[in-house]
This record gives C-alpha cells, sequence and structure tokens, in this order.
C-alpha cells in the first residue's frame, strides 16, 4: 500500500505512462477474449484488426505526446 508520503510510479494524467499502460493491458485482454470466444473468420480477423489499430493510435499517440 503507498502512505500519504509517496508517490505512484504510475502517473494517470493524460500524458502520463500509467494511462497508456492501463490501455494497452485492456487491448491486450480484449485480444484475448476474442481469440478464446470467437470461432476463426471474418469476424475474428475484423475483430483483431480492429484491437490492433486502436493499440497503434494509443502508441502512436504517447509518442506524439512527448
Amino acid at each position: 500500500m503507498i502512505s500519504a508520503g509517496e508517490e505512484s510510479s504510475m502517473e494517470m494524467h493524460p500524458s502520463g505512462d500509467g494511462r497508456m499502460i492501463v490501455a494497452l493491458v485492456i487491448l491486450a485482454l480484449l485480444a484475448v477474449l476474442v481469440w478464446r470466444t470467437m470461432e476463426p473468420g471474418r469476424f475474428q480477423q475484423l475483430s483483431w484488426l480492429l484491437l490492433g489499430f486502436f493499440a497503434f493510435r494509443v502508441v502512436l499517440t504517447r509518442l506524439r505526446s512527448r
């Protein structure tokens, strides 16, 4: 647990790394769910394509904000 005097290593403000990490973890969990629950085919491929696009945008936005 973090005491009142300690700072968290994950910064949750818009330009912090914490939001990017959380977004990428959520996208990775969604990709695992797509892999485990959907039958292979067009809809699975489309879902992976969209998740990859969103992950790319998260990383690109982070690189652009530096």
